[in-house]
């Protein structure tokens, strides 16, 4: 890991999924875990139409999530549940995490900037910020699907550069991708690649102290 210089970070850009949403363990998402039980379909199925190209379109904003919900329900038996698929994904997926949040909180408090750099598209990132209220968090939202671009191209980067006007040593990129990571380092930002449980190591190489980020995450 590249050792951080926190005397110039100005902006601390956090991923969203596996950062600030404790949503994935052992790589597997929160919503996925008891689809099938909680709403007696076929989670596989769901899966593999969502995720074999058509997310990725609604990802950079050239699809819409609900349009490709609906006909994946209409495919499968489901017809008028939509809805209720996305509302289940969403709030089963809604797990903030503490720890980062204090960290967070502390850098704040320290006159650094927080923003969310996150890969959601647009559906999502707007139940991010209204229902789960990351506006209290972060200061802005860059996400994939408002920007029509996606981590780890490096127009992303350069987005959110000239969005802050803001030098790009000067931003830490916080992610658990490791090619977000690396493409971040390649536009010249500071990068963590942060893992399950590893708030304490962030919180110490920012020179930042919280009990939340300090004490053992589940």
């Amino acid at each position: 890991m590249s050792r951080l210089d926190p005397s110039a970070i100005q902006v601390v850009a956090w991923d969203f999924d596996g950062v600030l949403n404790r949503n994935i363990e052992n790589g597997v998402f929160a919503w996925s875990r008891h689809f099938e039980r909680d709403l007696g379909l076929c989670v596989r199925s769901f899966s593999a139409h969502l995720f074999g190209g058509r997310f990725q379109k609604a990802m950079v904003g050239e699809a819409c999530l609900i349009d490709i919900v609906t006909e994946w329900t209409e495919l499968n038996g489901a017809q008028g549940r939509t809805h209720e698929i996305l509302d289940y994904w969403f709030r089963t997926d809604a797990l903030p995490d503490p720890g980062a949040l204090a960290i967070a909180g502390a850098l704040k408090s320290r006159g650094v900037l927080n923003v969310m750099a996150t890969n959601n598209e647009a559906q999502r990132t707007n139940f991010i910020e209204t229902e789960m209220g990351f506006t209290a968090h972060v200061e802005r939202i860059f996400a994939a699907g408002r920007m029509k671009l996606a981590k780890p191209d490096t127009a992303y980067f350069a987005h959110i550069e000239d969005e802050l006007q803001a030098d790009p040593a000067t931003i830490l990129l916080v992610d658990d991708m490791h090619e977000n990571i690396l493409a971040a380092r390649g536009r010249g930002w500071q990068a963590f690649h942060f893992t399950e449980g590893s708030h304490a190591v962030l919180a110490e190489a920012l020179g930042v102290h919280t009990d939340l980020a300090d004490a053992k995450q589940p």
